[in-house]
């Protein structure tokens, strides 16, 4: 073989070793959400009887199946009539080292037996500590325990499924 093929050869083989290296491996993670209403505001639309917009955010603990726990954020708003309707926001989970993911969403809500239930699926945005340049995406299904009130501003059980990657280092 001669000089020129062995070395195109050998570059094309290091180039695969630093493709391979530097690919990210999905990991997909499953946790248990509880979260409780901290501020919540609702507008009537007045288009039609219980026609509402709103603001709303909580707080919360994500206990993950490996034994991780993270406080929970959620901001979002929202539009429902009769307690159904769309949602969108971000979520933010702070782990325990400091680490830190935002993802935004998008869901709906849908009463059921006189309770909400909830599905959105969402997509990382940022990520900082071990978890800086996150990508990936989860879901979200869960539904309100309590009912809403100027008191508890609704309680909030859910499971979510995520799927990321991380850059390699």
């Amino acid at each position: 073989m001669s000089k020129t093929k062995t070395m195109a050869l050998a570059g094309l083989l290091v180039a695969l070793l630093l493709v391979s290296v530097t690919q990210a491996r999905a990991e997909t993670v499953k946790y248990k959400l509880t979260a409780y209403g901290t501020k919540s505001e609702a507008i009537p639309v007045g288009d039609v009887e219980g026609h509402y917009i709103g603001v709303y955010e909580g707080r919360g603990l994500a206990l993950f199946e490996n034994g991780e726990v993270a406080t929970y954020l959620i901001r979002c708003t929202w539009d429902y009539i009769k307690g159904q309707g769309t949602n969108q926001g971000y979520v933010q989970l702070t782990y325990e080292d400091g680490s830190t993911t935002v993802a935004k969403f998008q869901g709906a809500g849908t009463k059921v037996e006189g309770r909400t239930l909830y599905k959105s699926k969402g997509e990382y945005i940022k990520g900082t500590g071990r978890f800086k340049g996150i990508q990936g995406h989860y879901s979200y299904s869960g539904k309100r325990i309590t009912p809403y009130s100027k008191e508890t501003k609704g309680d909030t059980y859910a499971e979510v499924t995520a799927t990321y990657t991380l850059p390699s280092k």
